[in-house]
């Protein structure tokens, strides 16, 4: 298995609040790809606002300010370590929730026109094949927005996110020798950013909150 490129865009999808088009109009899918190792602990999340293939918008401001943990997985269904973390991100998000975590994964197909349908049926599909729901929000980034501004240049990458919306740590480790070495790296993650945030209050919600949708 091999790392798999990030094609990166100049927005997201309109219910980001992405940056806007160059005058002389936006390059095609997969015109740009930056140059590796940009990403950078510490760097800012940009808050984002955005509903998954399931209809739940998703706002990290929100989380943040309810005390969710956020863990957020960019993945391609066309790279075999990121679908291979499925069952780890689950178990991860079953055992960790209750604490805070909130795994939530963006799918970066948007450059290759797939479409949010076609996302939304491989996800039904790797739920009926592995006997398992998926509990976690996945977002598709239509156009790559948030995957640019913080220079995801290739998959899987697992990124933590601290209490001030930066990157505390992130994961971008393809060749493990199998799932349990998998769920270890990323329950790892999952449990050195529960270290990192002031000590917990009441209990977490079972589900992460959502924002109404902008208009």
């Amino acid at each position: 298995m091999s790392a798999v490129p990030v094609a990166l865009l100049a927005a997201f999808s309109w219910l980001f609040a992405a940056p806007a088009a160059a005058a002389d109009g936006a390059p095609s899918a997969g015109a740009y790809i930056l140059s590796t190792g940009r990403l950078r602990t510490g760097a800012p999340v940009p808050n984002f606002h955005a509903r998954d293939i399931s209809g739940t918008v998703i706002c990290l401001e929100e989380l943040l300010r309810s005390g969710r943990k956020p863990l957020i997985a960019f993945w391609s269904i066309y790279c075999q370590a990121c679908v291979q973390k499925f069952n780890a991100m689950i178990a991860v998000q079953k055992k960790y929730g209750p604490q805070g975590v909130t795994v939530i994964s963006v799918n970066t197909d948007g450059e290759y026109k797939r479409g949010e349908q076609a996302i939304r049926d491989f996800v039904a599909e790797y739920e009926r094949e592995h006997q398992v729901k998926v509990n976690f929000p996945v977002l598709y980034d239509e156009r790559n927005w948030l995957p640019q501004v913080m220079n995801i240049e290739f998959l899987p990458t697992i990124v933590t996110v601290d209490p001030q919306s930066r990157v505390l740590e992130f994961y971008q480790k393809f060749n493990e020798a199998d799932d349990e070495d998998v769920l270890r790296g990323i329950a790892g993650l999952a449990e050195r950013m529960l270290a990192s945030y002031p000590a917990a209050g009441p209990a977490a919600p079972s589900a992460p909150p959502s924002c109404p949708e902008k208009h």
